[in-house]
C-alpha cells in the first residue's frame, strides 16, 4: 500500500504536454462521493479565472468531488476565453464523474497570460481519469510543481477513540511567497469526519499559522488556493470538541511543514530561519512587525551572508509602525541573545550567533515586552540566484 494512501480517495498524475520537457503537469484528486470541502484563496485583486470560479463555488456549498489542477500555464490574466476555459475543464471532469460541474475545484499555476491549449488539456484529463488509483498521490504531488526543485508530500495519522485517520498533503511553490496568501498552491484531505459547517472555519485557522506566515519575497500571485478535504471514509461520526481540537493540532503540524517545505525550497534560499516575535499587545502588531522584519532586503542579504547584523532587524522592527521601546526589546538567535535593554550585548555573543547562522535552520526571536501576543513567520534569505532564476523565468 502506498505511504499516502488516503480511504476515499484516488489519485494521477501525468503528463499531457503542456509542459514540453515532459514533466507531469496535470493532478487529479477525485473522491468516492461529494464530501466537505474548504478553500483560502489569494487576496491579489488581480485573480485567475480558476480562483475566482472555485472559490463562488465553494462559498455556495462548502462541498467537492475533484481537485483537477494543471502546471505550466496559470490561466490568468485571460479574459472571457479564460474563465470559459476553467469551467470547461470542471465539465470535462464533471462528465467523466457523472456529477455536477459545481463540485468541481479548479487550479492553474504556471505562467500568466498565456491562454491554456485546450485540446492538449482535454486529452490530459482523459488521461488522467484513466490512470486513477489509489497509490499515485505522489504523482499528483509532483504534476502541481512549477519550479520547485522537489516535490512536497507530506503524511500524519491521529488515532481517537480507538479510530485513526489518515492525514495526506501536497504542496506548491518556490517563488512570489508572500501573505495573504503565499503565492503557492496545497491540498490536504484526511479520511476523518469532517462536518460541513465545522471545515471552513478548521481551515482558516489552519492556513492562518502555516499558508499565511511563510515569505520569499513579499510578492503573491494571482492564483493562489489552498484546499482541503475530507472523506470521512474512515468512519465515525464527525469530530467535535476535544477530539476536533486534537485533529486540528495535528492537521496544523502536518500544514506547518508543508509551508516550511516551501520555504526551503525558495528559489535561490539556502536558509529556513522563523521570525518569532512576542509581548505584542494585539495580534496585528506581532504579525506586523514579523513581517517586516521577514521581508527586509538587508535582513534577507545578512541572513545569505551569515552576518549577525542585529542592526537591521531592529531598525526593520522599528520602522514597522507599531510602537515600541528599543530599551524594552530583546533579540535572540535561537537562544542566544544579542541585542537587550538597548545595548548590543558584546563581541562573545555574536560569535556565538555567527556559529548559529551558518545552519540552514534556525530562529531569530525578538520580544517586545509589552504583552501576551505572539507570531511566527517563517522567511529565508536572499542571494544572486533569484535575481537569476527570475530574471529567465519567462525564457
Amino acid at each position: 500500500m502506498s505511504p499516502y494512501h488516503v480511504d476515499g480517495f484516488m489519485f494521477a498524475g501525468i503528463n499531457s504536454g503542456i509542459k514540453k520537457n515532459g514533466q507531469l503537469d496535470i493532478g487529479l484528486i477525485v473522491a468516492e462521493k461529494s464530501i466537505p470541502c474548504a478553500g483560502v484563496f489569494t487576496t491579489n485583486q488581480v485573480v485567475a479565472a480558476p480562483v475566482i470560479q472555485s472559490k463562488k463555488r465553494l462559498a455556495e456549498r462548502a462541498m467537492a468531488r475533484a481537485i483537477i489542477v494543471n502546471s505550466g500555464n496559470a490561466n490568468a490574466c485571460t479574459g472571457e476565453s479564460g474563465a470559459a476555459d476553467a469551467q470547461t475543464m470542471a465539465g470535462h471532469v464533471a462528465k467523466h464523474l457523472n456529477c455536477e460541474s459545481r463540485d468541481i475545484q479548479v487550479c492553474s499555476t504556471g505562467v500568466i497570460g498565456a491562454p491554456l491549449p485546450m485540446n492538449t488539456l482535454l486529452d490530459g484529463i482523459d488521461k488522467a481519469m484513466d490512470t486513477l488509483d489509489q497509490a499515485s498521490f505522489f504523482d499528483f504531488a509532483e504534476a502541481i510543481r512549477t519550479t520547485d526543485t522537489f516535490t512536497k508530500a507530506r503524511r500524519a495519522e491521529i488515532t481517537i477513540d480507538g479510530r485513526t485517520y489518515c492525514i495526506v498533503g501536497a504542496s506548491k511553490g518556490a517563488g512570489m511567497i508572500h501573505p495573504d496568501m503565499a503565492t503557492m498552491l496545497g491540498f490536504v484531505i484526511t479520511d476523518a469526519p469532517i462536518s460541513e459547517s465545522d471545515i471552513d472555519a478548521l481551515w482558516r485557522r489552519t492556513c492562518q499559522k502555516t499558508f499565511n506566515a511563510i515569505t520569499i519575497d513579499g510578492d503573491t500571485s494571482t492564483n493562489d488556493t489552498a484546499l482541503f478535504m475530507a472523506s470521512g471514509a474512515a468512519g465515525g461520526a464527525p469530530l467535535v470538541g476535544d477530539h476536533l481540537a486534537r485533529f486540528e493540532d495535528t492537521l496544523l503540524n502536518l500544514t506547518s511543514e508543508l509551508s516550511k517545505d516551501i520555504v526551503r525550497d525558495a528559489e535561490g534560499g539556502t536558509k529556513l530561519v522563523e521570525i518569532a516575535v512576542s509581548g505584542g499587545l494585539s495580534f496585528n502588531d506581532v504579525q506586523t512587525v514579523a513581517n517586516t522584519i521577514a521581508l527586509s532586503p538587508l535582513v534577507k542579504t545578512a541572513i545569505h551572508g551569515e552576518d549577525p547584523n542585529w542592526g537591521r532587524i531592529i531598525a526593520a522592527a522599528g520602522r514597522s509602525g507599531v510602537k515600541m521601546d528599543p530599551d524594552q526589546l530583546t533579540l535572540s538567535f535561537d537562544d542566544i541573545e544579542l541585542f537587550s535593554a538597548g545595548e548590543w550585548r558584546g563581541l562573545e555573543a555574536e560569535k556565538r550567533v555567527h556559529s548559529i547562522m551558518l545552519r540552514n535552520e534556525y530562529t531569530i526571536r525578538l520580544d517586545l515586552a509589552q504583552g501576551d501576543q505572539s507570531h511566527s513567520i517563517y522567511t529565508c534569505d536572499l542571494s544572486a540566484d533569484y535575481i537569476r532564476i527570475n530574471a529567465d523565468y519567462r525564457s
